[in-house]
């Protein structure tokens, strides 16, 4: 099975492909920072998936929200159309696209604009709103409360809590992992559009 993989190098990302070296029955193709929105055409050339994890987290400017997360899920669901062929897509959204902020806006637009490829063309997506994903990789002070509160206790850094009672939906990045397979190879193959992974772990 072939698949693009988008944020190939990112957290998740990095631990997809471990996961599916492990089982050595895939060819990765990865869209990373290096590439841009017009290489997506030539990427999708007999692609049986597309795993899309790529996307902006903390941006200089917020304007880069609606560039990195809106503006290239639709890239890529134009190129998906234009191949003319059904190319199943798997979204890692965020429990953010619930919220009125500038992240949570452009994860939703991203979607919306998945939602209206499935209902043009029929073409299978499947949406994952993650809420916190913790794990090998991942990144403090940017994609990962855990990785930063490890990080900073390590180094005898302060820990700032806004607010003690606040309770944290945690999710692990193999659970997330093991979902995405599961679609690949059929164990799950009706979810629905959105999908949450189980299980979660709260924590304050």
């Amino acid at each position: 099975m072939k698949l693009l993989v988008t944020g190939a190098n990112g957290f998740i990302g990095k631990n997809l492909r471990m996961h599916l070296r492990e089982k050595g029955d895939f060819e990765v193709v990865p869209f990373t920072r290096e590439h841009t929105e017009g290489d997506l055409p030539a990427l999708l050339e007999g692609v049986d998936w597309v795993i899309h994890l790529a996307g902006i987290n903390r941006p200089e400017d917020p304007s880069e929200f609606v560039t990195g997360n809106a503006g290239l899920t639709q890239a890529l669901c134009d190129a998906v159309k234009q191949s003319g062929r059904q190319i199943p897509v798997i979204y890692s959204s965020s429990i953010q696209a619930e919220r009125a902020n500038d992240y949570g806006s452009s994860k939703r637009a991203a979607e919306e604009a998945l939602l209206a490829l499935n209902e043009a063309t029929g073409n299978p997506v499947t949406i994952y709103r993650l809420p916190n994903v913790f794990g090998k990789w991942a990144r403090p002070h940017y994609n990962s409360a855990v990785a930063t509160f490890c990080h900073n206790v390590a180094r005898d850094l302060p820990v700032p809590i806004n607010d003690p009672d606040a309770v944290i939906n945690l999710v692990y990045v193999d659970d997330v992992v093991s979902h995405f397979l599961s679609r690949l190879e059929g164990t799950n193959s009706d979810p629905g559009l959105f999908v949450e992974v189980a299980p979660v772990y709260q924590i304050t």
